[in-house]
């Protein structure tokens, strides 16, 4: 045990207490202050060694068969789980190796990525457009960070409870419904540029999708996951009407508008489905159990692809916006 600063005011009070007086008494009360001293020290130490025992057993990993159960949910996937963690703890496995590192980190890194391109934006914006315009890329950029700031939180929370995990959960769903309510209404503004009805009617009937996805993620209505999964599939599948509709009011293929945007469209719905089958299939961790826990399994392709989508989204609209600028209605014709 190292010599702490009240042992040694204890052993040089003992000292003073010699070479001044020499008395007996005084020398008794410094041996017993050097006990207590002592027996406090000792505690310390054991204390400290306890903590540091404790914050092994944090900082072990677990195998999925030692995983809490609320966190057993692809079996394919065998090692690198966190125990629960305390607040603290689970801010600084941020920086550890577990299964859900990448996680994390893809989608802080899209988070300042859309934040630069804000910044980068508004450089632009504030020269060219109109302040309808400034608007929408900045609640759609807005909306973008939100989805990689919430997704983040679940992935860097979700082993701290169970009740915690159902909560973090709750908000990443609801990050990508408002990414898919930004990407929808940007998109049917800047199709229905010049079609005011239209444009207005299919933004009205996002907005009450929505509402009725956000409803279903309450958690004490206990709406099953397979019926929360379906909703935003069949919310997501929704976007190819106005598309189509969008096609055939332009004029089709012999629109140039239509020849520049539509291949754009169906650009960002391939990365979508791909991040999607990906995602429930379980691909390509299910093909190589126990080989891709750390890094390249489903859903470290799935925040790949799916930044992949809001990043070219951003850039499609960018180019729509452009476009509209230069052209005008006239476009439509």
């Amino acid at each position: 045990m190292f010599a702490t600063p009240l042992f040694c005011e204890a052993i040089s009070n003992k000292h003073s207490c010699c070479n001044n007086n020499n008395n007996n008494n005084c020398i008794k009360i410094c041996d017993n202050q050097i006990a207590l001293v002592q027996e406090k020290e000792k505690e310390n130490e054991m204390l400290m060694k306890e903590e540091d025992e404790n914050y092994r057993k944090f900082r072990q990993l677990l195998d999925y068969d030692d995983a809490p159960s609320y966190l057993q949910f692809n079996p394919f996937i065998r090692k690198g789980y966190r125990t629960m963690l305390p607040s603290k703890l689970c801010w600084e496995s941020i920086f550890w190796w577990t299964n859900e590192t990448i996680n994390i980190w893809s989608h802080i890194f899209g988070l300042f990525l859309f934040i630069a391109l804000s910044i980068n934006d508004i450089a632009f914006l504030k020269i060219h457009a109109h302040f309808v315009d400034k608007l929408i890329v900045g609640a759609l950029l807005v909306c973008f960070q939100i989805c990689m700031c919430l997704s983040s939180f679940y992935h860097i929370f979700c082993c701290r409870s169970e009740h915690d995990y159902d909560c973090f959960l709750t908000y990443d769903l609801f990050g990508i419904a408002l990414s898919l309510l930004a990407i929808y209404i940007s998109g049917i503004y800047y199709a229905f540029w010049c079609h005011s009805v239209l444009r207005n009617f299919y933004i009205a009937t996002i907005v009450v999708i929505f509402i009725i996805s956000m409803i279903m993620q309450i958690p004490r209505l206990k709406v099953k996951d397979h019926i929360k999964i379906a909703v935003f599939v069949s919310w997501a599948a929704f976007g190819v009407i106005p598309t189509i509709h969008w096609y055939f009011e332009m004029g089709g293929s012999e629109n140039s508008m239509i020849n520049i945007f539509i291949p754009r469209v169906i650009g960002m719905y391939a990365l979508v489905i791909i991040a999607f089958v990906i995602y429930i299939t379980k691909i390509p961790e299910r093909w190589l159990v126990g080989k891709v826990d750390f890094a390249g399994h489903s859903h470290n392709w799935w925040h790949l692809f799916v930044l992949a989508a809001l990043y070219y989204w951003h850039n499609s609209g960018m180019k729509y916006l452009e476009y509209r600028m230069t052209y005008g209605c006239s476009a439509t014709s």
